[in-house]
């Protein structure tokens, strides 16, 4: 394995501590001085609190990191040193880092060490302080005894101790480069490793003699010789260039022989208990982060989820899931395969009309867009990149479509069409997209017309459109690209337009070669665009929408400007003007159709559409507009969210019932009544204002904090109250009601309610970020696992 250049310089650094100071003659008052400044300088990372206390009669550290949650679950760290070095504050760095990526707290104790305190010492200590934790009422299955080196050993051999007194067991050991053997055989096993910086044979001699005092022999001083039966599962670390690997090994053959459960991670080219450079070490920090990961689902089972959905918001659920190590999760997928609206929408012209850089998860940059406005395949090709990288598809079940899903007081039973099986989830999370329900208007006639007609989400790429007469009813975004890309392409184009829509002139410029080049060769320089365009939303857009000011009048401006000297023929430019405000409905970007209506084979209908007859459609002052195909750009219906899926929660509450006077949720993300249950992108989410991936990871991140909290407090359900509710979507018909958002200003749009209200979010984004930070606690009910414990206001 090839390691990298800083990684070959911390070994090198290594070696001349471990050849110096730390060399067995001198003296043990230097040797100890200077592992603890080696641990001074590796510090813990951001957010990690330390706190001194005492369990069990053994000193020692609390280390908590903010993305600890309430629970009580705990690793018990035990360092390693030879018995003869170490202490927690050497290791403040490692378990800090560890205690982060696993997300909960750790204790590590300051055992006494030899020549001071020999063998038993160190054991009877670990003993204490691990009884310690369950006379604070830790509970033994939310306990993971971790160590390394001699610290390994003495987690391993405060395990057998417990077994062997039926005492309650921790739920998991982990092991970090074991030194396991300290008889006089052991080194017998160990080939020589000249690659290794730190120790060598005579050092492991030297503390063998320190510590064990002529009791090496005795399975609690060299656990290797111990009975491994009955024990708690085991993660083994080993690295490729220590010679205590060999330790290791002979562990994973006896631990077969024996029938433990053993799991051993081998980490080619680096050296003993390399983890501890985690905060200076990319590999020595992905190997921990790995480690926490593990003992977090070890720690805290995880309950089963359920993602309704694999378009940009399921995906990017499923992602963050698997970031926060939570890998129980299974993605429903009606269609063969991903993408949602961009799978499905295969249209000529069809791009995204926010720039590329920053319509992408920020977790996954791409290097490789081709222009400023992406085209559909690219972001097809972009999701289908992320699932793979993010290692998803395993996760997906796709041809499986979700119709129906009830609470049974436990868990939710969810129903696919055509199979006869049920699935059980304990979290259910919708994320099946906003914009899917295609909206097909009432038109007379239309199923009789004698040529082919589709809607633009189901484009028929089996009917030709070169030289053939083609009408687009719609000039809202799809059939604004669409007129765009078939002017010049069919014989002749009919554009009916049922009300005029402001356009935003948006150029599309491709991307260099060298800029992507750049890309790939320093990706973290995506962030500044992305950081950049995301700026250009929020503070330019985004406030045009929700704020009157001159972000709002700059863009009324560009708009008039560009119907103006974009269109020369006054008539066509009067058919052209809106009656309403720029924004109103959702502004359209483009710069090409106005010069497509401009050309002699596109002609802009105006008139209303009567009826349809075999030959085309007639309007309605009388005309017949001859058509080979009729492409129904009408938009989509924004009100269903989930459904037709069928949702029951407590009590037999559905959906339909909850939702009768309209979409509603609690901050955009939940319903009351229905227990676990979540969505993205739900009613009120600040869709027109904010970019879809970027809503998705504010929601998604949101409901990973609830779903541990439902992990570490041992909770069965939970929901937002009906109060909480009533009181978030009050405050958002005030705003709404305000006359401060371009959407109330007088417009007839699909973001209107049956109230006449937009289903919006009428503030700033950032808002939306900052109220799903954290859980409001005190908006819920929580129903634990145990009776006479439900937690609410």
């Amino acid at each position: 394995m090839s390691v990298s250049l800083s990684t070959k310089l911390i070994r090198g650094a290594a070696r001349v501590l471990g050849r110096g100071p730390l060399d067995p003659r001198t003296p043990l008052r230097i040797q100890r001085l200077s592992a603890e400044l080696a641990g001074y300088l590796l510090r813990p990372p951001r957010g990690i609190t330390v706190r001194p206390e005492a369990i069990g009669g053994v000193p020692g550290e609390w280390i908590k990191p903010t993305t600890a949650g309430t629970g009580s679950a705990t690793i018990l760290y035990l360092h390693g040193g030879g018995y003869v070095l170490g202490s927690p504050r050497a290791y403040r760095g490692l378990v800090g880092h560890l205690a982060r990526s696993a997300k909960v707290r750790a204790f590590v104790p300051h055992y006494r060490r030899a020549p001071e305190h020999p063998f038993p010492a160190a054991v009877n200590d670990a003993v204490a302080a691990y009884r310690g934790l369950l006379a604070q009422g830790v509970a033994a299955d939310r306990i993971a005894v971790v160590g390394d080196s001699a610290g390994a050993a003495l987690a391993l051999t405060l395990a057998s101790r417990l077994r062997d007194g039926a005492e309650p067991l921790p739920a998991v050991i982990a092991m970090v480069c074991p030194w396991l053997d300290l008889t006089a055989d052991g080194p017998a096993h160990r080939p020589p490793s000249p690659a290794e910086p730190l120790i060598s044979p005579a050092k492991l001699e030297h503390w063998a003699a320190l510590y064990a005092r002529g009791h090496a022999d005795d399975p609690a001083a060299s656990p290797l010789y111990g009975r491994l039966g009955d024990l708690p599962q085991i993660i083994l670390h080993s690295a490729g260039d220590d010679p205590l690997a060999a330790d290791a090994d002979r562990l994973e053959q006896a631990a077969r022989e024996q029938g433990a459960r053993l799991d051993h991670i081998r980490h080619p080219g680096l050296w003993h208990a390399f983890h501890v450079f985690a905060p200076v070490m990319r590999e020595a920090a992905r190997a921990v982060d790995e480690l926490g990961t593990r003992l977090r689902a070890a720690l805290l089972p995880q309950p089963q989820i359920a993602i309704v959905g694999a378009g940009i918001s399921g995906l990017c659920m499923a992602a963050t899931l698997r970031r926060a190590g939570i890998d129980t999760f299974t993605v429903y997928e009606k269609a063969a395969d991903l993408g949602g609206v961009w799978r499905d929408n295969t249209y000529p012209g069809l791009r995204c009309d926010i720039q590329s850089r920053v319509y992408c998860y920020s977790f996954a940059p791409n290097p490789s867009w081709s222009k400023l406005y992406s085209p559909q395949e690219e972001i097809l090709e972009y999701l289908r990149r992320v699932a793979g990288d993010a290692g998803l598809h395993p996760h997906i079940r796709f041809n499986t479509e979700i119709t129906e899903t009830v609470w049974n007081g436990r868990q939710w039973c969810l129903r696919a069409a055509g199979d006869p099986i049920e699935h059980h989830a304990d979290v259910l999370i919708a994320a099946s997209g906003y914009l899917r329900q295609p909206s097909v208007p009432a038109i007379a006639g239309l199923e009789t017309f004698g040529g082919a007609t589709f809607h633009s989400s189901e484009w028929d790429h089996t009917v030709p459109v070169e030289g053939r007469r083609v009408a687009v009813i719609g000039t809202g975004a799809s059939g604004v690209q669409i007129t765009s890309a078939l002017a010049g392409v069919a014989g002749r184009l009919l554009v009916f337009q049922r009300t005029p829509q402001w356009l935003l002139p948006m150029p599309d410029l491709p991307y260099r070669r060298w800029t992507k080049s750049m890309y790939r060769r320093w990706p973290k320089l995506q962030k500044i665009p992305f950081r950049f365009y995301g700026a250009i939303m929020e503070r330019f857009f985004a406030a045009a929408l929700v704020r009157p000011g001159w972000q709002r009048r700059t863009i009324t401006e560009l708009c008039r400007l560009h119907l103006r000297f974009a269109v020369k023929e006054p008539e066509l430019r009067r058919q052209l003007t809106p009656d309403d405000a720029p924004m109103c409905k959702r502004l359209v970007t483009s710069s090409t159709f106005y010069q497509a209506l401009g050309r002699e084979d596109v002609s802009l209908v105006s008139s209303g559409i009567d009826h349809v007859e075999p030959r085309g459609i007639v309007t309605s002052d009388g005309t017949l507009h001859d058509a080979d195909v009729i492409v129904l750009a009408t938009g989509f219906d924004a009100h269903t969210y989930m459904r037709p899926m069928k949702l029951s929660g407590e009590g037999g509450r559905t959906l339909d019932r909850a939702w009768s006077q309209g979409p509603y949720a609690y901050r955009t993300t939940a319903l009351p009544g229905f227990p676990n249950f979540f969505m993205i992108c739900g009613p009120h989410s600040p869709i027109g204002s904010q970019v879809v991936p970027r809503i998705a990871e504010t929601q998604a991140a949101y409901i990973v904090r609830w779903i541990e909290i439902l992990q570490e407090e041992r909770v069965a359900s939970l929901s937002p109250t009906e109060a909480a509710t009533a009181r978030f979507n009050h405050d958002l018909r005030n705003a709404l009601n305000s006359g401060n958002t371009v959407w109330t200003s007088g417009c007839h749009s699909y973001y209107l309610d049956t109230n006449d209200l937009p289903e919006l979010w009428p503030w700033p984004p950032s808002k939306h970020r900052k109220m799903l930070q954290e859980p409001a606690r005190g908006d819920f009910v929580l129903r634990m696992n145990h009776p006479d414990s439900d937690k609410g206001p």
